[in-house]
C-alpha cells in the first residue's frame, strides 16, 4: 500500500513538473510575442516625422490590433488545451492500471487436497 502511494506520489510529481514545464514555455514565448509586437509599434511611432507617417502608423496599428486579437484568442485556446491535459494526466496518476484492478477482482488459485 505504501509502495503504491509512493509511486503515485513519483508519478504525480514527474506530471506536474512536466506541466509547468509547458506551462512556463507557453507563456515565454506569448511575452516574446507581445514584447516584440510592442517593441515594433514603439520604433513605427518614434520614427513618425509628419502627418503622412502618422497616418500609415495609424493604418498600421488597426492591422496590428487585428493580429493581435487573433493571437491573443490563439493563445486562450492554448491555456485551455494546456489545463485540460493537465487535468487528464493528474487524473491518470491516480487512476488503478486496468491489470491491477483485474488481479485483484480474479479469485485465487484453488488449494488441492
Amino acid at each position: 500500500m505504501s509502495n503504491d502511494l509512493f509511486e503515485k506520489a513519483t508519478r504525480l510529481n514527474e506530471t506536474l513538473f512536466e506541466q509547468f514545464n509547458k506551462a512556463a514555455e507557453m507563456q515565454m514565448n506569448a511575452f516574446r510575442r507581445y514584447a516584440d509586437v510592442t517593441m515594433e509599434q514603439a520604433k513605427k511611432v518614434s520614427e513618425v516625422r509628419d502627418l503622412e507617417g502618422l497616418k500609415a502608423v495609424t493604418g498600421d496599428q488597426a492591422e496590428t490590433l487585428k493580429s493581435l486579437s487573433e493571437q491573443f484568442t490563439a493563445d486562450w485556446k492554448a491555456w485551455q488545451d494546456y489545463f485540460n491535459e493537465t487535468r487528464e494526466e493528474v487524473q491518470k496518476v491516480f487512476e488503478k492500471a486496468p491489470e491491477a484492478k483485474e488481479e485483484t477482482a480474479k479469485p485465487g488459485p484453488k488449494a488441492t487436497k
